[in-house]
């Protein structure tokens, strides 16, 4: 049964790959490189692909084994699958090769199929094992090399971290201290998957989704359940954190953001359930790394304000947009140190869930409740743009933990709630942005760059003209949201 954690080596550079190589955790020392050459194999209209089987041939070495991986299962967000190897002759395709019975029930109906190789994977791996504090031991493989498929070539550079023995907490905390430390950033891709999509058996845009969470049921134990629902959430922000390293630009590190504050909202909500704080350090941790990309997040979005209205007016878009690229740029994105909290936050879960004797429906109504009752009081106070920014981040909040709780009421409509809330956040949030923008572009006043000054004081007259009409649009939705039934009533 195969569980492992790859991560991806985001720097090239042969420095890198040395350091990697010499970082003491690894313990590779001077074990020489074991070259690898696998094809995969499938029909031309992937019948295994379709059952979820894997099927490959791989030289190790001087000899070729041949490899069955089936459909797994999840087991605390850690992916676990079966997998049977066999050493055979050559690289000549032939299911018969696997005589275990499951593996052998698995392929019976696929005997008789005419099998052709779809991609190919050539690379180079060291290998090690490391014996953990806890007594599991952890098989690590360091890799480099490429995926031919389709006529196109793309680069193999990544560490694997598989389970030999032990608790698949282990991979976790080690692969945190590995992204604390390295340029790495979890993947859920695997090297199969990579190469289908070049060769183009799967679509361009395809990603490897993680496992689907069992849905939430009324009456588990809280603490159980929103664990599990805690380490979904840990994985969509790894995942968007990887594409945010692949594309970014500002969607891509705005949907980090987003899967972040997610991540935030439910850990918040759970925080009667961790009367003995272990997870305060990871609180912070988030806390502090949101609160550093809040800069680069307001210069990019300052820049779209500014490309909508210089295309509407007419006017330049330099200087004032090159500026506020610059200004978001100049902050480092930090995703290492953020995948090393969230690993290491998974990891504590594994190692023992939230405390509860409650049950899931009794802990998350009562609790949504007060959530409501004090947002309620907020909104009836709020009138600065420091209140309103507050009141925008408790909505956004409880938007989170009701979106990620909405299994629990399947035959009641939450929508009109969601709308609504939706609906605050982003006038709120306008607001804001008016409050923002005089903070950012006020030291631009006595610039003496071409245009530069003017500029600016365009962009937050239009922001302050645009918040006076946010502020009564707020004051309708408002009214509204106090009338919607709560899905929990």
């Amino acid at each position: 049964m195969e569980q492992e954690l790859k991560l991806q080596i985001l720097d090239p550079s042969p420095a890198t790959w040395e350091k990697i190589c010499k970082f003491p955790l690894l313990a590779l020392g001077k074990a020489p490189a074991l070259k690898l050459h696998a094809i995969y194999y499938d029909s031309r209209d992937g019948a295994l692909r379709r059952a979820k089987l894997a099927y490959r041939v791989r030289r190790e070495g001087k000899e070729w084994v041949a490899t069955l991986k089936a459909e797994g299962q999840s087991v605390g967000g850690l992916h676990q699958r079966p997998e049977w190897n066999v050493t055979v002759f050559s690289a000549a395709a032939d299911l018969r090769v696997f005589t275990d019975p499951d593996a052998a029930a698995l392929l019976a109906p696929f005997l008789d199929l005419a099998l052709h190789a779809i991609l190919e994977t050539r690379f180079e791996r060291l290998e090690s094992r490391v014996d953990c504090a806890d007594g599991s031991q952890i098989v690590v493989a360091l890799d480099r090399g490429e995926i031919l498929a389709g006529g196109l070539c793309e680069p193999i550079l990544e560490v694997e971290l598989e389970l030999a023995t032990g608790e698949p907490a282990a991979i976790l905390e080690m692969g945190a201290e590995l992204c604390a430390h390295l340029p790495l950033l979890p993947d859920g891709e695997s090297k199969m998957f990579r190469g289908l999509r070049l060769a183009g058996l799967i679509p361009a845009d395809a990603v490897a989704l993680g496992d689907k969470a069992p849905p939430l049921r009324r009456h588990e134990n809280a603490g159980k359940a929103l664990s599990r629902l805690l380490i979904g959430q840990c994985q969509q922000s790894l995942t968007a954190a990887r594409q945010h390293a692949t594309g970014n630009s500002p969607e891509t590190f705005h949907q980090l953001r987003k899967a972040v504050r997610s991540l935030r909202a439910l850990l918040r909500f759970c925080r009667a359930l961790d009367a003995d704080k272990r997870l305060d350090g990871v609180r912070q941790e988030l806390a502090d790394w949101f609160h550093q990309q809040s800069i680069r997040r307001d210069h990019e979005v300052l820049a779209t304000y500014w490309a909508t209205l210089a295309a509407g007016t007419g006017t330049e878009l330099a200087p004032l947009y090159t500026w506020l690229s610059a200004q978001a740029e100049a902050t480092p994105a930090g995703l290492g140190h953020l995948a090393a909290t969230i690993l290491q936050f998974w990891a504590l879960l594994l190692r023992a869930a939230l405390p509860s004797d409650e049950d899931l429906q009794h802990y998350a109504e009562m609790h949504l409740r007060r959530q409501d009752h004090k947002l309620t009081a907020a909104g009836a106070a709020a009138q600065t743009p420091a209140e309103l920014h507050a009141l925008r981040i408790r909505i956004k909040n409880w938007r989170y933990v009701i979106l990620a709780l909405g299994d629990m009421w399947p035959s009641k409509d939450s929508k009109a709630l969601l709308k609504s809330l939706s609906a605050l956040q982003k006038i709120s949030g306008a607001v804001h942005d008016a409050d923002m923008a005089g903070q950012h572009l006020a030291g631009l006043a006595t610039s003496r760059r071409h245009g530069l000054a003017f500029h600016a004081g365009m962009l937050v007259g239009y922001l302050h003209a645009r918040e006076v009409r946010q502020r009564k649009k707020f004051s309708r939705h408002w009214k509204r949201l106090e009338s919607i039934p709560r899905p929990w009533n």
